[in-house]
């Protein structure tokens, strides 16, 4: 088995303890019924082929992409996210982006709920912003018409811990999603197990989504750790109080939309009253300037003259045109009263 992966196995606990992955990309393939604890940074981890497992997988400064994963518990925390052609599987999921689901269905999301000791340096070495979390922005890229949603938003109810012999207490900078903090086992805890290879106690909790919600029966007969046909009440708490808040959502959301179109109906009608209100001030301005005129008439003996009082020299051009020239032509012929025809000008003559 190659140093970064854990494949072709049954029935068997793996484990990656810290400074032993250190950033390097990880396999996971062809595993039915194992433990797998990936307790170190990585750059990225690859999953697939997998049955009826609970995986805890540390920082991924990149994607963590699972195919083909059916009857699983996952914990996993990484840039990007992606399942495809996965069922019935629960993820307590960190991601920087939005996640994506494709041709898979009856997957369980909830925020991330693990720690283990190191684990606030490891987000940082994968450059990870633990207060950036989008576990709950799931974007299905292959929705069926008419059959539903492929996933559901659940509230996590325990943390996942894993606390490794001689080591500090587990951490974890993830906020729940409730904003709450992670607040590490106190002393009186000394009797929890240590690294999972020593203590398979340490696999992920009977409650992490249910509380002892039974058990479902995986395709190779082995019975896993959760209950997917939601009967329990406290699955069905859960999944009341994970409804009602995107209910709430929905309708802040739909509130806020409401009011932005508002607002924006009533800045186009300002902005059109104004409008025509310049405009309207304009043409009376100028019809009030036209009367002036034709009541008045122009002033002067010639025709150059009676030209010139027509026209204001005081008036700023808007784009800064230069009329000196247009100026001087016009006082210059009016100086030397330059004869004006106003016979029409004759035809062209046929060649």
């Amino acid at each position: 088995m190659a140093e970064f992966e854990f494949s072709n196995a049954t029935g068997q606990v793996f484990t990656k303890l810290p400074g032993t992955i250190n950033g390097e990309s990880f396999v996971l393939k062809n595993l039915t019924d194992c433990s797998v604890y990936l307790l170190d940074y990585s750059g990225e981890v690859e999953v697939s082929n997998v049955v009826n497992s609970q995986i805890f997988i540390g920082p991924v400064d990149g994607p963590a992409m699972f195919d083909n994963v059916k009857q699983c518990q996952i914990s996993v925390a990484s840039q990007q996210f992606q399942a495809r052609n996965s069922s019935d599987t629960e993820y307590a999921l960190y991601c920087a982006t939005k996640p994506t689901i494709e041709h898979s269905h009856n997957l369980r999301f909830t925020c991330w709920m693990g720690a283990y000791p190191g684990l606030t340096e490891h987000f940082h070495k994968a450059n990870l912003d633990p207060k950036v979390n989008q576990w709950d922005k799931v974007h299905d890229v292959s929705p069926e018409e008419g059959e539903g949603s492929n996933f559901e938003l659940l509230d996590a109810i325990e943390y996942w811990e894993v606390p490794i012999e001689g080591g500090p207490s587990p951490d974890n900078p993830v906020p729940a999603g409730d904003g709450s903090l992670y607040s590490a086992p106190t002393a009186a805890a000394a009797g929890a197990p240590a690294h999972p290879e020593a203590a398979p106690a340490a696999a992920a909790p009977a409650n992490l989504f249910t509380e002892n919600g039974g058990s479902f029966p995986a395709e190779n007969g082995h019975t896993g750790p959760a209950d997917f046909g939601g009967e329990h009440p406290k699955v069905a708490a859960v999944r009341a109080a994970s409804h009602e808040r995107l209910r709430k959502q929905e309708a802040e959301e739909a509130k806020a939309k409401d009011s932005l179109v508002k607002n924006a109906a009533g800045y186009l009608e300002n902005f059109y009253q104004k409008r025509n209100s310049v405009k309207g001030k304009r043409v009376q301005e100028n019809r009030s300037a036209e009367k002036q005129v034709t009541v008045a008439g122009p002033e002067g003996d010639t025709t150059w003259e009676k030209t010139i009082s027509l026209i204001n020299f005081g008036f700023a051009r808007p784009n800064g045109t230069d009329l000196s020239r247009f100026k001087s032509a016009l006082f210059a012929a009016k100086a030397r009263n330059v004869p004006v025809s106003t016979k029409p000008a004759p035809a062209p003559a046929k060649a």
